[in-house]
């Protein structure tokens, strides 16, 4: 036997440390190379066809019902819901900006209390031969709103004016 001190049976500490720093940068580098060369996956939106639950609740609907005659392209209708007092339409736009259109039997003050809470007064806007009251809320939501025989009409959005002034021209109640 030789007494020259060979560590092949028992390894110096320094040895064991190198060989494991060696080995977690080997690893920490495969990490970061399937990273790089991995896809994630957008998370997907169900979308609805609007136009199916518009034709099926506007015989049942006891005010006008309002949608758009068709959607932008790029545009997808996630949620619609009719109810005997009201209708709900969400759409998102191209850029996944959300507009959310609300009809509703009663007074404006409740649907502002319910959909735009917090949002302040800003004129009026005429858009497609209607006056419209405009609020503004926080994070630049931005809320059209009339109310006509106790019928309330909102739309709540943080799309720019001229793009939600175009989607309530669409809109349609035949």
């Amino acid at each position: 036997m030789s007494s020259t001190g060979s560590s092949r049976g028992n390894p110096a500490i320094g040895d064991i440390i190198r060989s494991m720093v060696v080995i977690g940068a080997v690893i920490l580098g495969l990490y970061g190379i399937g990273q790089l060369f991995t896809a994630k996956p957008e998370a997907s939106v169900e979308t609805v066809d609007y136009a199916q639950v518009v034709s099926q609740a506007r015989p049942a609907a006891t005010f006008p019902l309002a949608a758009p005659t068709g959607l932008p392209e790029g545009w997808r209708a996630t949620s619609a819901r009719f109810q005997e007092n009201g209708w709900h339409l969400g759409v998102l736009t191209d850029t996944d900006d959300y507009v959310g259109l609300e009809q509703l039997k009663g007074p404006a003050v409740r649907a502002v209390e319910r959909f735009a809470d917090g949002s302040k007064s800003d004129g009026t806007a005429d858009v497609a031969g209607q006056t419209w009251n405009v609020r503004t809320g926080p994070n630049g939501r931005l809320t059209y709103l009339r109310n006509e025989d106790g019928l309330t009409t909102l739309l709540n959005t943080t799309v720019s004016r001229p793009v939600l002034e175009d989607y309530i021209a669409s809109l349609s109640t035949s």
